[in-house]
Parts: C-alpha cells; structure tokens; sequence
C-alpha cells in the first residue's frame, strides 16, 4: 500500500495519488514496490529487508544517493487480552527531494500526539518521526501501569495462574520496550553528532536536543516499571499460593468437622440405630441424633480453631 504527504503549514497533509508528496510511505510492501525500491531509487535490498525486521536494531547508514535510517517504534495496541506490546522496525531513507518510509503494516506515524511545526525539512521529517515515536512508547507505558495495577489488585486475592501469565507478559513487553528505546537513544546520540552532515538546521538542532530529553525520560520510566514488576514478581507468586493455602486450610476445617459424625453414621448405621432405640418413638430418637451430631460439629469446629487452624478468621 502506497500513500504520500507533504507538509503544508507546519503540519502533515495527505497528498492524491496522483500527485505524489515529499513524504512517501510503503506498508507491506510487495514485489512491485520492492523492485521500484531497490533498483529505481538505489535502496540496498539488504536495508530493504531489514526495514522491515522487529528484531532489527536502530541505526543510521550513509549511502551514496541518500541517507537510511532504522528506527524503533511500537505496534498499535489493540486491547485485546493477551496483553502483549510488540515494537516494529521502521525504515526512513532520506533523498535530497523526498523522504521513503517503509513499515511492514499499518502503524500511525503522524497522527500521534501534538505535531509542532518545527521538522520542516526533508532531515526534519525524521524528527518528526521520532518525536512521534517516543510519545507513543509513553503512551504506551502509562497503560502497561494501568494494567499493572489493575493485575496487582486480582493477584491479592487470586488462586489461578492467569493473573500472574498477564503479569508476565507485560514484563516480557517491558523488556522489548526497554531495549528499542535505548535503541533510538542511541541513534539520536548518533543523529546530535551528525546534525550537520544531516543538514539539519538550528531550530531542527533544538527540537532533536528536546527529543533527546524526553527519549531518556520514556527509557528511565520504563526501566522504573520494569523494576518493580520484576522486583515484585516472587511477592505476588506468594501471595497467591497463601490465597490457596488458606482455602485448603478451610476445605482441611470442614472435612475436620465433618470425620467424627462419618464415624458415628458409619459404626451405627441406621438399622442398628433403629434397632437399639426400638422402645423410643422414632421422631424423638432421630430429632436427638441430629442434636447430639450437631453438637459435636460444633465441639469439633471449636476444637480445630483453637489449634489455629482458623485463627485468619479472628484476623
């Protein structure tokens, strides 16, 4: 799929097919454009491919004709609830008179966020790019906290292993998420030493300073997260095998009460019973049955929760 756009006014605008813009953008793209690509405008198949690459890692390459930039930047989050926060590979090729961006599907990378109207220029767009990139990693990371306070409150009294999966992935998605946004931390780095050779101008050497600035505040904050969900990993693996010792522990309180008046019905059965009390009227007889079982349920059940087997419940 092929779109173009051009910037009118300090903000990006979608250009007519038939009028083809500075900002050229290819997602998923096949044979065709692959071909247009790499013979037509002397982008290296190599670099073709590994534009297209998750595990690819950021970096800046100098070609004769053009400039190829690999950035990172995560894949839409659909809410759905496997809870995983996947990051994709763009590729950024930098041409005296026009930017190609290649993404192996459809991701937003203008609409996101406030744009500013600095980044106007062809080097610019790549700003533009990544100030997008970075807010969306932001984004991001306050719902990973979200959903990881809403886990942490199921775990306090959960017995299954689903909260403590979701918990799991979202330090797997973490991880990813820590190692791209160290990744365009340094492409950055490498962008600030290059800011000439790139072309870009001053006002553009600020906005990548103040995009530097806030890269390390997004891989600080997901460092933090990171952190603490692995620091708390083996206290909530605890808490829920204490939420399933204490049900065991009240299942162990009724079977407990239960075993002596088992013995009872068990050893006289009710032939036997009606045999030895033939001389009482039966409703009498059965009525203090029931009364004396009741009673040493209740004998029982005292008897256990002084031992301390349910001393939560005083708790």
């Amino acid at each position: 799929m092929f779109k173009s756009y051009d910037i009118i006014d300090g903000r990006i605008v979608e250009c007519q097919p038939e009028c083809p813009g500075r900002i050229q953008v290819y997602t998923t793209p096949d044979e065709d454009d692959k071909r247009h690509l790499v013979e037509e405008c002397g982008i290296d198949e190599h670099t073709f491919y590994s534009a297209l690459d998750d595990d690819e890692i950021s970096r800046i390459e100098y070609e004769e004709k053009h400039v190829a930039v690999i950035m990172k930047q995560p894949r839409n989050y659909k809410g759905d609830r496997n809870l995983e926060f996947r990051v994709a590979s763009l590729g950024v090729f930098l041409f005296k008179d026009r930017t190609i961006i290649l993404q192996a599907e459809p991701m937003y990378i203008f609409e996101h966020g406030k744009m500013p109207l600095r980044g106007n220029s062809i080097p610019g767009i790549l700003l533009r790019l990544l100030y997008h990139s970075t807010h969306h990693f932001l984004e991001h990371l306050r719902i990973i906290r979200s959903i990881s306070d809403e886990i942490e409150n199921k775990i306090e009294f959960s017995v299954t292993n689903k909260a403590l999966v979701n918990m799991f992935t979202l330090l797997k998605s973490l991880t990813y998420y820590e190692s791209a946004i160290s990744a365009n931390q340094m492409l950055l780095a490498k962008m600030r030493s290059d800011s000439r050779k790139l072309g870009f101008t001053e006002d553009e050497e600020d906005f990548l300073d103040d995009i530097t600035v806030e890269n390390k505040q997004c891989n600080n904050l997901a460092g933090i997260y990171s952190g603490i969900l692995t620091g708390m990993s083996d206290a909530r693996v605890s808490v829920v095998s204490n939420n399933l010792a204490i049900i065991m522990k009240q299942l162990a309180i009724i079977n407990v009460v239960f075993m002596p008046l088992s013995v009872i019905t068990g050893l006289g059965g009710m032939s036997e019973f009606t045999m030895m009390t033939g001389h009482i009227w039966w409703p009498h007889s059965y009525s203090a049955l029931v009364l004396v079982m009741v009673a040493i349920g209740y004998i029982t059940y005292l008897l256990v929760k002084r031992v301390g087997l349910g001393e939560r419940k005083n708790h």
